[in-house]
């Protein structure tokens, strides 16, 4: 059987397609709008991937909530920059002996003696400054030290107080570099007088912020423990009564109760 071949006239010059004047119309209408039903298979498919590929993104986000939900709230205070503070009142037998055993103790853990006050026989202040590593144990070799009377420990979170420095600081370093770029283009004086004028003053608010950086760092660093000493009330020996001593109290106790039976 051959095979006739036309030439569609619905069809413009340039792009005038060869069809088989044997098959139906039917058989045309399918070649026709086969590319189509291609076209939308290829679109649902790749629809149907991309809502897996979200529900599993979804999933994954969900499943990272939750285990950041379920850590230790230990993860959320690692990053915050804390100052500790205790007070100790000790009662002690021998206030030298105790004063010079803590502050051995306090430098044997890398800290030192900030401070010494001494109100004779009524008792002595120190002040210790110990690194934050060690602060749990000096806060445990002043509880051994004596009969503890008061104790007082206090964190004081100085994060936001600290990133706030830190942030204006940077700002008027930027500042101040600005400043000294302008300063060597200036051509007239009063340009020069104005710009050395700002770039004092943002030096000086500059200084100030850095001996404040220095100082919050410095209290992170190194805790403070102040302990007060008093001394001891010395235990006074027991009473040893004579024969007319005995016979004194026997004779007192007699006439107290004479007068009173019961209190």
């Amino acid at each position: 059987m051959v095979e006739r071949i036309r030439t569609s006239p619905n069809l413009p010059p340039y792009d005038r397609r060869r069809i088989n004047i044997n098959e139906t119309p039917r058989a045309l209408r399918m070649k026709r709008f086969m590319p189509q039903w291609i076209y939308l298979t290829l679109c649902l498919l790749f629809t149907t991937l991309a809502g897996c590929a979200s529900k599993g993104g979804d999933e994954l986000a969900s499943a990272s909530a939750e285990a950041s939900a379920s850590a230790p709230l230990q993860g959320k205070s690692t990053g915050r920059l804390l100052v500790w503070t205790a007070s100790f009142s000790l009662e002690v037998a021998d206030m030298d002996k105790t004063k010079q055993q803590l502050s051995q103790r306090m430098l044997a853990l890398g800290g030192y003696v900030e401070e010494r006050s001494d109100s004779g026989d009524y008792g002595q202040s120190l002040v210790f400054r110990v690194p934050k590593d060690a602060f749990e144990r000096a806060l445990a070799s002043v509880e051994q030290s004596g009969k503890m009377l008061s104790r007082h420990v206090k964190a004081e979170d100085v994060t936001e107080q600290y990133v706030d420095v830190e942030t204006r600081l940077n700002n008027n370093r930027v500042l101040r570099d600005r400043l000294k770029e302008l300063l060597g283009k200036a051509k007239s004086v009063q340009d020069i007088l104005q710009i050395e004028t700002e770039l004092n003053r943002i030096q000086s608010e500059i200084d100030s912020m850095e001996a404040r950086m220095r100082i919050l760092s410095d209290q992170i660093q190194m805790s403070t423990v102040t302990v007060e000493l008093r001394q001891q009330a010395a235990e006074k020996p027991p009473t040893i009564y004579g024969p007319l001593g005995y016979v004194y109290k026997g004779a007192e106790w007699f006439i107290t109760k004479l007068f009173i039976i019961r209190e």
